[in-house]
């Protein structure tokens, strides 16, 4: 049976209720954006795919749990942006007793600047102009709820009010969330800038 033109909501019904085949075709729909965040949060391939993979294992484990009279793409968004942040929690725990075992190993390069302007916020505008290595680097030092919540924001092009809603917090807290993040961002970039030095030989 034909699956285009069926909502997602109805598919994950007759998922919840055995069909497997509808899963893969939720799976197939949502694939790359899942896909996107998983990379934009861990910022290494190897581990995106393995975090998309656990996405959507949990989704379907939590299917039984989800009410089709809801839309699907927010209900799904949520349970990647908890297991985003979960997994960086869990990898940043590991590299945390690495270093205190006295193993190393090379840091990886976390994200890359989203080609998206937002021309409403200056700051955003600031992070997009930086250099690219400087950028990566600012933005891998964001606690994981900030890096997500900047994912979906600007990568994602989520309304605040979609992100108050995939994150499951108010409102007002989505948007904290960004602005800290940015602000994090602009203090790691300014931090991390060259010192300038003038043809005289002085510091700028």
């Amino acid at each position: 049976m034909s699956m285009l033109g069926t909502p997602d909501e109805e598919l994950a019904r007759l998922a919840a209720g055995g069909r497997l085949d509808c899963f893969e075709e939720l799976i197939a729909r949502h694939r790359n954006r899942v896909y996107r965040i998983c990379y934009r949060s861990a910022g290494d391939a190897d581990d995106a795919e393995d975090w998309a993979q656990d996405c959507f294992v949990r989704a379907y484990r939590k299917l039984g749990h989800y009410d089709p009279a809801l839309p699907f793409a927010p209900w799904l968004l949520r349970l990647v942006a908890n297991t985003c942040i979960n997994n960086a929690k869990s990898r940043l725990r590991r590299r945390e007793h690495q270093v205190e075992r006295g193993e190393t190993e090379d840091a990886d390069e976390l994200w890359e600047v989203a080609d998206e302007d937002d021309k409403s916020d200056p700051l955003c505008r600031l992070i997009l102009s930086e250099e690219e290595s400087r950028a990566r680097s600012a933005l891998a030092e964001l606690p994981p709820h900030l890096r997500v919540a900047v994912t979906l924001r600007y990568v994602e092009d989520l309304s605040f009010r979609e992100l108050s809603e995939v994150l499951g917090v108010p409102l007002q807290t989505a948007a904290t969330r960004v602005r800290r993040a940015l602000l994090q961002v602009r203090e790691n970039v300014q931090r991390d800038q060259p010192t300038k030095v003038s043809r005289s030989g002085r510091q700028s």
